[in-house]
């Protein structure tokens, strides 16, 4: 029956990681994975808005843009989602090589973590997913207690380092298995150190840590919402399942202090933003699951007829969806995020140029499909700090929302268009007063409106 529930259960979750390209961030990754790709010239300032220019935000994932480049080159939005559901069905099967018991068992309860993470994940590829995926490479590592695996995790910190800022994990995973002594004191200490050295190898040396600095000390979780706390429902689970991890710790005879530690870590950092849900998830089924006996043979053939099913299923909504966002330019425009990105406007005013103000959500989009403008903020920025320490992506909302002296900001910074969507708090402002803030408005579709600089 293993035989038959493994390889069904990797299809389900193939199926179930197939997902459309929902990432706002998409277009800026892929500008400038696309411009090392033409010019050999990596992102290493800000050269995308005329908020901050030049700044240095030592964002080390540039691996992850120019593989995704690539990708998207060759095969477009359906490639990247093929190889996203790869690295879903990746992280899946690292997953039940990590975990030694019933395959029934394991692979329903990573089916689980899938669905419970699904709010996260359903964005489609991210280096977010990556990260994840890494991460369950070295539990799998750690886990595995061999001298000869451990001295890959260099080679694995040095592409981690170079996809995601999340590689920082690293740190206390590493700390977190020294508390159980698994390894000699000076092996450990070979290991850690080149560890550290390989996430050096990146452009911006030590920097990198600076970047993780900015993030913990921004107030992320009061701007961007998947930085915000999760829900109700997923605090009281985190929280009761939490408990049932650290009783289950206890009660075997020796207490590995690693797994108390994990526990409470990813406890943590998930109830402080819901991006972190998936990491606790599945770090909680690992302890859980870990040196289970129980066989649940006898309930195989339910199962595989329910994977089936289930599988079915999901290929039979899934994939024409994803088909559909992947090949439909519309369907991109339109379902991509929930204001939409503003496709028409740009083809039926071409002569957007220079300096522009536009949502958040669309200055990913805008970098790539208008190379000629530089946007006003985008998804690089929320950690940023302009000169009186105020992100940008704050000063984005002071003026979307037209606080005191929006309209100053924007003259000061040279703005030619404003490029908002229709309705918001400063289209309504403007659609009054535009002679008196000296802004003309100059198109409008049912998304977006473009308001042109009068004065210039």
């Amino acid at each position: 029956m293993k035989k038959i529930i493994t390889p069904l259960f990797l299809l389900t979750v193939f199926v179930f990681g197939f997902l459309p390209v929902k990432d706002t961030d998409f277009g800026w990754h892929y500008r400038c994975g696309n411009q090392f790709l033409t010019t050999g010239k990596l992102c290493l300032t800000n050269e995308f808005s005329y908020f901050l220019p030049n700044y240095k935000a030592y964002y080390s994932g540039h691996l992850y843009d120019i593989f995704l480049a690539v990708v998207y080159n060759h095969g477009g939005f359906t490639a990247v989602s093929f190889f996203g559901a790869f690295i879903f069905l990746s992280a899946a099967f690292v997953f039940i090589k990590l975990i030694r018991t019933d395959a029934l068992l394991k692979t329903s309860t990573y089916l689980i973590v899938f669905l419970l993470s699904y709010p996260t994940f359903s964005i489609g590829l991210r280096p977010q997913v990556i990260s994840y995926f890494f991460f369950l490479l070295l539990l799998n590592i750690l886990h595995k207690q061999d001298s000869k695996l451990l001295f890959f995790l260099p080679l694995l910190f040095f592409i981690w380092t170079n996809v995601h800022i999340g590689f920082f994990i690293w740190l206390f995973v590493l700390l977190f298995y020294f508390f159980d002594k698994k390894i000699s004191f000076t092996k450990y200490a070979i290991i850690a150190f080149l560890s550290f050295l390989a996430t050096l190898m990146n452009p911006y040396g030590i920097n990198v840590y600076k970047e993780i600095i900015h993030h913990v000390t921004s107030p992320l979780n009061n701007m961007i919402a998947e930085w915000v706390p999760p829900d109700l429902f997923h605090i009281a689970f985190i929280i009761f399942l939490t408990i049932v991890g650290i009783i289950r710790i206890i009660k075997k005879k020796s207490i590995p202090i690693y797994q108390v530690l994990l526990i409470v870590f990813f406890a943590t950092l998930s109830l402080k933003a819901r991006r972190n849900l998936p990491l606790f998830y599945v770090t909680f089924a690992y302890i859980f699951l870990d040196k289970i006996t129980i066989s649940l043979k006898k309930y195989s053939s339910v199962f595989i007829s329910f994977l089936a099913a289930f599988c079915l299923l999901i290929a039979v909504l899934q994939i024409p969806k994803t088909i559909l966002h992947t090949t439909n330019w519309n369907e991109y425009c339109e379902k991509s995020i929930a204001a939409e990105y503003p496709c028409e406007a740009i083809k039926n005013y071409p002569n957007l140029r220079g300096n522009v103000y536009s949502l958040y959500e669309w200055g990913g989009f805008l970098i790539w499909k208008k190379p000629n403008i530089k946007v006003f903020s985008d998804g690089r920025m929320p950690a940023w700090k302009d000169e009186n320490g105020k992100s940008p992506y704050q000063v984005y909302l002071d003026i979307i929302q037209t606080k005191d002296k929006w309209n100053d900001k924007l003259r000061s910074l040279k703005t030619d268009f404003i490029f908002i969507a229709d309705g918001t708090f400063l289209d309504l402002l403007l659609q009054k007063e535009q002679d008196k803030y000296h802004w003309r408005e100059v198109y409008r579709d049912k998304i977006a409106v473009i308001y042109q600089n009068a004065i210039l």
